[in-house]
Formats: C-alpha cells, structure tokens, sequence
C-alpha cells in the first residue's frame, strides 16, 4: 500500500533534488576547471570547441541554440577561440526559400536571394588542440565518475535527458492545481 504524500512534501523533495542536482554539477565543474585552465580554456570554450570537433560545423545560431545560450553570448565565447585561430567563420548564403508572404529579401535587380549566415568551423590548429585536450580530460572526468558504478552513470545520464525533456504544459498545469488544492 502506497503511503500518501502531500503536495508539501512533494515540493520539498523536489527542492532537495534541485538543490543535491545543483551542488553536485557545481562540484563537478570546480573540479574539472583546474585542468582545463592549464590549457587557457574555460568550461564554455571546452563545450563549444568539443561540440564542433563533434558534430563539424555548424551555424552560428545552431550553436547556440545546441548549448541554450543566447547569440550574444555566443558570439563573444566564438570570438576569443577565434582569436587563438581554433575556429574560422564563413559566410554562407542559403538557397532562396519560397515565402509566402510578400516581403522577400530582393536585391536591386529585383531577385529573390537566400538568407545570409554565418557558419563556423574548428580549423586544423582548432582540430588539433581539441583532439589533444580530450583524451586527457576524459580521463580526469572518468576518475571522477568512479564514485558511480556503470549501471548508475547510464542511469544519471538518461535521468539528466528525462529532466531536460521535461513537458513544461503539465508541470504548468501542476503548479495551477497544487495552488488551487
């Protein structure tokens, strides 16, 4: 038989979670800061770097969306390993798409032209360096990970996705009928 737990409690539980979720993802990035500062990289630069050499290039605005930064943070992080020349930027020109409103991007003479974007790149020193830093980051992230057995690594890991893939219209309609109950 199932004991009865209060919207109260619920909460409260919830709460720990988010606090226990928090402090451990702060200790993590504490602990793995030291060695990425010995290359001069930050733990935003190391993501954006290691997303590139994963995925390959991509568009300035994938990027961001991808990391869940805004574009102006985005550019600014994409700057700084630019000026390292870890990444290069190339203006790419879309195929023109077929609007169904009557204010298409037109030239002068009139033609209907695609959307101009950035796309960005790792360059070969990028490529390099990156290649580098990873092996030996991923052993430092896999000491720390010997806390957690296999079996519950995957588990956190597949927990993380469901918290992020969380349905934000049901957890709206909890809140509302938590605070009518």
């Amino acid at each position: 038989m199932r004991q009865y737990v209060s919207p109260r409690e619920k909460t409260q539980r919830a709460f720990r979670a988010y606090l226990d979720l928090l402090d451990a993802a702060d200790w993590v990035k504490g602990e793995l800061r030291g060695p990425l500062e010995s290359w001069e990289l930050g733990m935003g630069e190391f993501r954006l770097l290691e997303l590139l050499y994963r995925e390959g290039a991509l568009f300035i605005s994938d990027i961001a969306r991808k990391r869940g930064l805004r574009r102006q943070a985005t550019d600014v992080a994409l700057a700084r390993l630019a000026r390292r020349g870890w990444i290069g930027r190339q203006v790419v020109t879309l195929p023109p798409v077929e609007l169904r409103r009557a204010h298409l991007a037109k030239s002068k003479a009139g033609e209907r032209r695609g959307r101009q974007v950035t796309a960005v790149g790792l360059t070969k020193a990028g490529k390099k360096f990156i290649g580098n830093v990873i092996p030996s980051h991923s052993k430092v992230v896999k000491a720390l990970m010997r806390a957690l057995d296999g079996r519950e690594q995957e588990t956190m890991s597949r927990l993380c996705r469901k918290l992020k893939e969380g349905d934000v219209v049901k957890f709206v309609s909890e809140l509302t009928h938590e605070g009518a109950g």
